[in-house]
């Protein structure tokens, strides 16, 4: 069947103008094409169309199932009954390891006063140290140990403890014992055994053969928490122990002889000034004098360097005016520093 409707006519023709069914001959069909407008198109599908399914409705989701299978359960309570029983029967697994007992920090040295430092750290239950302090030269023991067993002031020693990355990890100041005052050129005596310091510190002077001091030897608490033990790699230390030039004059003071460089008058070392509390502030050195050792500030004030210490101040101290900061304790004894200095000097005041 194509787009055109097809018909058979029943019209029959016979020769001569007869009709069929003469007898003489047989009928014919015959089939005509008869286009059929575009318009009944639509008409002859439209069967398709009621014919259709309707769509198809999405099938609703399912919900995830949040159970667990029992056996699951159970395997996951039979781990943690593990890791509790290896807890219980193994604890030390588990703590923090303890810090070293012991930690050996090796030697530095102060070069201003001459001083080569060995440190030992220690930990049980709380931190402790020990300190060895020596003459780092041989031909310094006799001005070492002039101030060890006599010293001019209140000494005091300055420990830093630093990690690997050099940073500071812990800090602890240990302030020598007052010195016992004497007459001036008398022979001190020599302290025997351990003394104990106001910060809690033992500190005791070792004698070598000669009788003279050749070492002083500090212990006492550390006030570090165990972290920061741990970290220890290295240190350093500072000190206002007199400088090189401050023990010497120191030695001739204590043996009644003239500081070296002075006339030969018979004077000793300028009366220090004794000040009621320690002072501290901000002043400007104007000039200097050699032969005294001493340098003037605009401020009115005096200090006394020593006339070893005059000749070896570094060179940006030896130029006026030079803007200082200083800080001394009250038997007056003084520590300068310079901006863009990295050097300090120790000195005395007088006025």
């Amino acid at each position: 069947m194509s787009d055109a409707d097809q018909y058979e006519p029943n019209r029959q023709a016979a020769a001569g103008g007869q009709s069929a069914g003469s007898g003489e001959d047989p009928p014919i069909s015959r089939f005509e094409v008869v286009p059929t407008k575009q318009s009944n198109l639509g008409e002859l599908y439209a069967f398709r169309e009621t014919m259709a399914p309707p769509p198809a409705e999405p099938a609703p989701k399912q919900k995830k199932s949040l159970s667990i299978p029992v056996a699951k359960i159970f395997l996951l309570a039979a781990v943690l009954a593990g890791i509790a029983l290896i807890i219980v029967a193994f604890p030390s697994l588990f703590r923090p390891k303890p810090p070293v007992p012991y930690i050996d920090l090796g030697s530095q040295s102060f070069d201003p006063a001459g001083l080569s430092g060995r440190l030992i750290a220690r930990w049980e239950n709380s931190g402790s140290y020990q300190l060895f302090l020596d003459p780092m030269d041989q031909e310094q023991v006799a001005r070492f140990a002039s101030v060890a067993q006599d010293p001019p002031r209140q000494l005091s020693v300055t420990l830093r403890f630093r990690d690997a990355a050099g940073l500071v990890a812990c800090q602890k100041q240990i302030l020598f014992p007052v010195p016992v005052p004497h007459t001036r050129g008398a022979k001190p005596a020599v302290l025997q055994g351990p003394q104990q310091s106001p910060t809690g510190d033992t500190v005791e002077n070792t004698t070598g053969e000669d009788g003279q001091v050749s070492e002083i030897d500090l212990t006492g608490p550390l006030p570090c928490p165990a972290k920061a033990y741990a970290a220890f790699k290295s240190w350093d230390f500072f000190t206002d122990f007199p400088t090189l030039a401050e023990q010497e004059e120191w030695l001739r003071h204590e043996r009644g002889l003239n500081p070296k460089g002075h006339g030969g008058n018979g004077e000793l070392l300028p009366q220090i000034e004794h000040l009621p509390t320690a002072i501290e502030g901000d002043d400007v050195i104007v000039g200097d004098n050699p032969s005294r050792g001493t340098v003037e500030t605009g401020g009115g004030r005096v200090f006394f360097l020593g006339v070893a210490g005059m000749h070896n101040r570094a060179a940006d101290w030896q130029v006026f005016p030079a803007p200082i900061h200083f800080r001394c304790d009250k038997n007056g004894s003084c520590v300068l520093t310079r901006t863009n200095s990295q050097v300090s000097l120790q000195a005395r005041l007088l006025k």
